[in-house]
Order: structure tokens, then sequence, then C-alpha cells
């Protein structure tokens, strides 16, 4: 998570300030959620139905795979 606090008392661009906002938002967002159900939004971003958070491809892959060998493990297919 970035320090919001100490990014403004370092005298940093607003607009980064903003972005680095957005990013803890969407950690929360998805730290969050129990499980997430994505949704392909536009191409490069997935937007999970549940919780909101934005990911891009590689997390929902990996998030997938995770599910999926996790099922394998616990003998469900």
């Amino acid at each position: 998570m970035f320090d919001i606090e100490k990014m403004k008392a370092k005298g940093m661009d607003p607009r980064q300030i903003e972005i680095c906002q957005q990013i803890n938002e969407n950690s929360k967002k998805r730290d969050s959620c129990k499980y997430h159900e994505f949704d392909r939004s536009r191409p490069g971003e997935y937007i999970c139905k549940n919780c909101g958070c934005k990911e891009g491809p590689e997390f929902v892959v990996g998030y997938r795979q995770g599910l999926k060998h996790g099922k394998e493990e616990a003998g469900g297919e």
C-alpha cells in the first residue's frame, strides 16, 4: 500500500497521488473479496462482479489456475 500522507508531504505530483490512491482502493477491494468472478470489461481489463476490483489478464489467469489446482488437490474436479 502506498503511504499517501508521505507522498503529499514530499510534494509529489497530485496526479501521481491520485493514481496511488486508486491502486490502494483497488487493493482493498481485491483483498477483502471472498471469491472473485471476473468479467472482461475491455481488452486487458477484468472487473470482479463481487467486489468491483479491476485486474489485468495475468492476475485473472493466475487466480483461475489457483482455484483449479486447489480444487484438484481437494479431490474435486
